[in-house]
């Protein structure tokens, strides 16, 4: 029996030791952070793990997709990492031979800015590139997108027309080769073809001619050189149009325009000179009614 207190003795001390340390106010709360730190140091363990894994494999397709994939018809996003350059060479030595036709800019200005062809004026929808000697140039990508037009024009020479993001395309005519095919996707910078002539805009020599475009609407290109696409919102120039690139669909406007003055100055003519003859008729008939009141004055008498 006293054997057995004395057994018993060591497990009781213990048991009063865990009591004691129970009844001190920082144990629990070292406990909570002791348990909290590891649930902590396991979750960051894992995430690691995670983090060295390569891109899934989605049966054999990696995730990251190249903005130019062969079986991709949409036009690269770009955001705004890339701005708008001069579609030439920087040593070409070219310089701006007729400026957009911009509706704010005064009188003097807007009659540069006009093309004239086939006896009618047309707003220059771009700008005119040219060198001061008349020699030709390299024509280049303005910026990264993919060729949805290039053909031969018999009036505006060969053309090319690049989609780009946010329903924006440069416009590139008068040139006298392409480089380029419809499908093609282009870099910027990339040559499309070498300056030339038109038959629409003689007086400019070689030249190119060059668009912006944001939905349709003409946009003055010196408004957006050195800028991302995302600053062409707002600038549209809808009375320019596509005077320039299509000028047999205005021309037919232009020459009703001029048959409608011609006929509203016939008319005035007409009237005019109806005028006169009733004025004449009225004076031959009051000369008529003098000379027979007259004449019965005198029969009276």
């Amino acid at each position: 029996m006293g054997d057995e207190k004395q057994r018993s003795h060591p497990i009781e001390k213990s048991a009063s030791k865990w009591q004691k340390l129970a009844r001190k106010r920082w144990i629990y709360p070292a406990v909570y952070l002791g348990f909290a730190a590891i649930v902590l140091a396991a979750v960051l363990w894992m995430q690691g793990g995670q983090e060295n894994a390569g891109p899934r494999d989605l049966g054999g397709v990696n995730e990251e997709r190249s903005a130019f994939d062969a079986n991709d018809e949409s036009v690269p996003v770009l955001g705004d990492s890339e701005v708008f350059k001069v579609p030439a060479s920087e040593d070409s030595g070219v310089f701006v031979q007729k400026q957009f036709y911009d509706t704010a800019a005064s009188t003097e200005e807007q009659q540069a800015a006009l093309v004239f062809y086939n006896n009618t004026y047309y707003q220059n929808a771009g700008i005119d590139y040219a060198k001061e000697d008349g020699s030709s140039f390299d024509v280049k990508a303005a910026m990264t997108g993919k060729v949805v037009k290039a053909t031969e024009d018999q009036l505006l020479g060969n053309v090319v027309h690049l989609e780009h993001a946010n329903g924006v395309v440069t416009v590139y005519e008068s040139l006298d080769a392409l480089e380029v095919a419809e499908g093609d996707k282009v870099e910027q910078g990339d040559k499309l073809g070498v300056a030339g002539t038109s038959t629409f805009n003689t007086d400019a020599g070689v030249h190119v001619h060059f668009e912006v475009r944001k939905d349709g609407a003409a946009v003055n290109p010196l408004d957006v050189f050195n800028q991302p696409a995302s600053a062409i919102e707002g600038k549209q120039n809808t009375e320019a149009g596509d005077a320039v690139s299509n000028p047999s669909a205005s021309e037919g406007t232009d020459q009703k325009g001029t048959e409608s003055e011609m006929d509203a100055e016939k008319k005035a003519e007409d009237d005019a000179k109806g005028a006169d003859e009733d004025k004449s008729d009225e004076q031959n008939n009051n000369k008529q009614k003098s000379e027979q009141e007259k004449s019965d004055t005198k029969d009276s008498q």
